[in-house]
């Protein structure tokens, strides 16, 4: 299985494996709603949702609040935190994934929250 959360791959490993066996790409690119919540400085943001509309949404509401995340506007937001996330503002304010606070995710339930609780 090849989880792709916003579709941008640098490495192209959401499609391709080097075993040669069969795999399925599990999409979750639907999965993109970002809920900023200005008094708190933190964020809801699910795994399929990509950094420019992170950006864009917390921009909408703040002038003053930031994202520490990557410069490329498509990469998924899972995916790069799942890799750590780099990005211009990690000196100051450390990796992406060390501003996260909280994750929901999926269960074999069928609970398809996946989001990510920031905060900066």
């Amino acid at each position: 299985m090849k989880i792709r959360s916003g579709g941008h791959d640098y490495d192209g490993l959401s499609y391709v494996t080097y075993s040669g066996k069969p795999f399925f790409v599990l999409d979750m690119f639907n999965l993109r709603s970002v809920d900023v919540d200005v008094a708190s400085k933190t964020a809801w943001v699910q795994t399929g949702a990509i950094l420019g509309e992170v950006y864009y949404y917390i921009w909408e509401k703040s002038k003053t609040l930031a994202y520490p995340a990557g410069i490329c506007p498509t990469v998924g937001v899972g995916g790069h935190i799942s890799g750590g996330g780099y990005g211009n503002m990690m000196r100051k304010y450390g990796l992406t994934v060390d501003n996260t606070i909280d994750a929901r995710m999926v269960d074999v339930n069928g609970i398809i929250d996946i989001s990510i609780l920031y905060t900066n």
